[in-house]
């Protein structure tokens, strides 16, 4: 195809096309409406066809943009006898995705994974493109489908390019995803083009034709044909508002039939098929208009340009507009979603049948990870509802979807529509501290405002009572709970009040049903957090990540973040940690969910204050001191000074620590009502034994016998402890008891402080032969999770025990090119912000490279990086 002054444009999509060597197998083209986007997709769509390949995609669509997975099903129908040829777990989970059988919808990896197997698949049959115009107006759930798929082609002959309108400021491009932005055309092209289209213009007309398009083609094509309508428009409107219009001048010179079909197919996503087809004259005229063309499809009809279709709704009238929705509600009866859409549309009297059946379609999409398209269909079901009760309860419901989709002020203004048909408090005043906990962390607020109604939102006043950690909250609360029949509240209470037990908690998850709402599988998952059962709740964390974070709960999906960092962190894994945290910390930044990420900021500072990282540690502590003081966040507080503490205890500074560790839980006692205070004991017991508080350091452990039967975890930890106040002939035993607890392996960085202790025991006792085991172990465990300090501290005892320690093998020469500029500038005294500002990246980038290059270095702080460097480029010169 000659497509003028698209030369650029049409030989970077060939090469995409033939996989060029160096190429990457994706383009998304992107630019203003009318600049030829289509032009050149289709263009690559027919040389893919020259070159043998076959095309799968279709086109995004403004009308199906709230159904979830109707991209993929355009996608996949001409191919569905492939999924015959994929394992059996990924053609049932993308059977289920397309509503082609019943269950629930699996999560959004599985999703993924399944449509990768299937693309690879058909690509084993030959080459394949995937073409998508209008990508836009894919519904979101699609979208990070396709996402993942774009990021993971190159092992398969696939290859795909997609058309898109431009981007915005606040969009961010996804490494690995080529983005082309198509320009207006040059000036010479612009003329070409016009002279070919139009030839014969008049001088006059021709200048200002070019200078009205500005080089955008379709422009140059239109406005020569254009004249109703346009010459009243101001001299500043814009070129898709004179387009429009332009369009809009056509449409109403054809008859009523015409116009009636052509709406109808606009807001069903310009398609034609199963109706009744244009007679062939009036398929001329709507042609002969400028409107539409003819193509490959059953109607045999397509709009020429996405602004035709806009035109066209726009100028009908809004009973038109109602009428032909009612025609596309009856017509896709069959499906759920697709019709409720249609019949809100269609309707405007109140009409509670109606509102139900929005109602129950808007559950459905929830439980899909579509909360945010529930919280617009429940808006309509509530102006539907004739009832002034009910329609405050789809209001209230609706605003407990948005908070929980991140639309904290949406909620806050749902909520005021609610009271004004009828103030019902309890339900709203549950949702409204919600908004105050998750938004601000205005714990006190939300406290207030629940105690006057002890019936509305107990779930909200555990979950604030967890983060206050206050003796008297806590007891106003269990009344509360002692008084409310969910099974989950009362669980949640007694897990976080010392109470609960691993038993319980592990049977509240077998029960949980796979659609259960992610609210309460955030919950009991939280819960398990305190239970040691993290690993049995991996499904479902993934599962609140992926099925949530687009236009799902996205509130949820932070705290799967979290929930996924923090196991991430006991596992040993210490670089998926840090990426989980940093991902749910982008998220809460982007909804103003200032409480979750507080929880993800703490959450960065253990990691650094584990791996020795002490000033990265304190710089997370004062952020989060200065957020969590003035709003009585005790948790946040004590998860600063566990870090703080940490990060003193890497360093030998044990009166420091000994300060933190008792600051959480003072020796002797272990209060209940503070979260954290039972995960101290080892290590304040360490700190007052190192520092000669040892009465203290008995008294704690004796204090902290009845906590061994609570979690696994937590039973290495207080044997431990035990061992260390223990003689030292009794303590080695109890040592060794500790360790040979069934799979302490599965927390290294626990499982290696413990045999460290046990190896400076044995080096103190004389027992260098058994110490070294130990140590080496301990070191071993330290290197694998990228604690360098500790492995530090493993090594020095080794040394002490006359064993020579083989220096580690520099893994500076694995560092990329970016994180050796970070490491330099770092070196030469600028701090995170001023490297951030001088490389473009976040300070968070900046910290998140020195978490890397610390362990590679085999260092602890930016004040041996000098040093640490030097080495590198002597080892690079030698």
């Amino acid at each position: 195809m000659d497509i003028i002054g698209r030369d650029r444009e049409q030989a970077v999509l060939r090469q995409t096309i033939d996989r060029a060597p160096g190429i990457l197998p994706n383009v998304v083209l992107h630019g203003d409406p009318g600049v030829g986007k289509s032009v050149l997709l289709r263009a690559a769509v027919a040389y893919a066809r020259e070159q043998g390949v076959r095309v799968l995609g279709g086109s995004g669509f403004e009308s199906e943009a709230q159904l979830a997975f109707a991209g993929l099903h355009q996608l996949f129908a001409p191919v569905m006898e492939y999924l015959d040829r994929v394992e059996p777990f990924h053609r049932d989970t993308l059977r289920r995705a397309l509503g082609l059988r019943d269950g629930p919808v699996p999560d959004r990896l599985a999703i993924s994974v399944a449509s990768l197997a299937v693309l690879a698949a058909v690509a084993e049959d030959g080459p394949v493109l995937i073409a998508v115009e209008d990508a836009h107006w894919v519904d979101h759930p699609t979208r990070e489908v396709m996402m993942f798929i774009l990021l993971r082609l190159q092992p398969y002959d696939v290859r795909a390019v997609f058309a898109r309108r431009p981007l915005t400021a606040t969009e961010r491009v996804t490494p690995g995803i080529h983005m082309l932005e198509v320009g207006p055309l040059d000036d010479e092209a612009a003329g070409q083009l016009l002279d070919l289209l139009h030839p014969g213009l008049p001088p006059s007309a021709r200048e200002r034709v070019l200078a009205e398009a500005a080089g955008n083609p379709l422009a140059i094509n239109e406005l020569p044909q254009t004249s109703a309508g346009v010459d009243l428009l101001p001299s500043g409107a814009s070129l898709r508002t004179r387009l429009e219009t332009g369009f809009a001048g056509r449409l109403l010179e054809l008859s009523p039939r015409i116009r009636t079909t052509l709406l109808v197919a606009a807001l069903d996503g310009d398609r034609l098929e199963h109706r009744a087809e244009l007679s062939p004259y009036e398929l001329l005229e709507a042609e002969r208009a400028g409107l539409v063309t003819r193509d490959s499809t059953a109607s045999g009809l397509r709009f020429r340009h996405p602004l035709v279709r806009s035109a066209i709704i726009r100028t009908a009238s809004p009973e038109e507009t109602r009428n032909a929705h009612a025609v596309l509600a009856e017509q896709h009866k069959d499906d759920p979603e697709l019709c409720m859409w249609h019949l809100a549309a269609a309707t405007v009297e109140p009409d509670e049948q109606v509102a139900a059946e929005i109602e129950k379609a808007a559950r459905a999409v929830s439980l899909k990870g579509g909360t945010g398209l529930a919280v617009k269909a429940l808006q309509r079901a509530a102006d539907l509802t004739p009832d002034p009760p009910a329609r405050a309860a789809r209001l209230e419901h609706a605003a407990e979807l948005a908070s929980e989709s991140g639309q904290l002020d949406l909620a806050q203004n749902l909520l005021d529509q609610a009271r004004r048909h009828l103030d019902d408090p309890a339900r709203a005043l549950a949702t409204r501290a919600q908004i105050l906990m998750l938004r601000d962390g205005d714990l006190d607020a939300a406290r207030r405002l629940l105690r006057g109604t002890p019936q509305a939102g107990p779930l909200v006043r555990v979950m604030a009572a967890s983060y206050t950690q206050d003796p008297q909250e806590w007891a106003e609360v269990t009344g509360v709970v002692d008084g409310c029949d969910d099974d989950l509240v009362r669980l949640l209470h007694d897990v976080f009040l010392g109470r609960g037990s691993a038993a319980l908690v592990r049977t509240a998850l077998d029960a949980l049903p796979a659609d259960a709402p992610p609210g309460r599988v955030a919950a009991l998952c939280r819960a398990a957090t305190w239970m040691d059962l993290l690993p049995d709740c991996r499904d479902r964390i993934r599962g609140l990540i992926d099925g949530e974070t687009g236009r799902g709960a996205v509130t949820h999906a932070a705290s799967g973040y979290w929930l996924a960092a923090h196991d991430h962190f006991l596992a040993g894994r210490w670089e998926d940690a840090e990426s989980a945290a940093n991902a749910g910390l982008d998220l809460c930044v982007r909804h103003d969910l200032d409480l979750l990420a507080h929880d993800l900021r703490c959450s960065l500072g253990w990691l650094a204050a584990a791996r020795g990282d002490a000033d990265s540690a304190k710089e997370y502590s004062r952020t989060v001191e200065q957020w969590a003081a003035p709003r009585g966040s005790g948790l946040h507080l004590s998860l600063s000074a566990r870090n703080l503490a940490l990060a003193a205890m890497a360093h030998g500074d044990y009166d420091s620590a000994y300060a933190y560790w008792t600051s959480i839980s003072p020796p002797g006692a272990i209060p209940p009502y503070v979260a954290y205070a039972p995960w101290a004991v080892f290590e304040l017991v360490e700190s007052a034994m190192r520092t000669g508080r040892v009465e203290e350091a008995r008294a704690h452990a004796a204090a902290a016998e009845s906590l061994v039967e609570r979690a696994p975890r937590l039973r290495l930890h207080v044997r431990a402890a035990q061992a260390l106040v223990a003689p030292p002939d009794e303590a080695v035993a109890l040592f060794r008891a500790a360790l040979a607890l069934p799979r302490t392996e599965r927390w290294p960085f626990d499982h290696a402080r413990v045999r460290l202790a046990l190896g400076e025991l044995q080096r103190r006792r004389l027992r260098p032969g058994e110490a070294r085991p130990e140590l080496r172990r301990a070191a071993d465990l330290f290197a694998g999770v990228g604690a360098t300090a500790w492995r530090q501290r493993a090594e020095q005892e080794l040394r002490a025990t006359g064993m020579a320690v083989t220096q580690r093998p520099n893994a500076a020469h694995g560092l990329t090119a970016q994180q050796l500029e970070v490491a330099r500038l770092a070196a030469a005294g600028l701090s995170n912000k001023e490297i951030g500002e001088r490389l473009f990246l976040s300070s968070r980038t900046v910290s998140a490279h020195l978490y890397r290059l610390f362990p590679k270095l085999g260092i602890t702080s930016r004040a041996a990086l000098r040093d640490a460097l030097e080495g590198v480029i002597s080892d690079a010169v030698n």
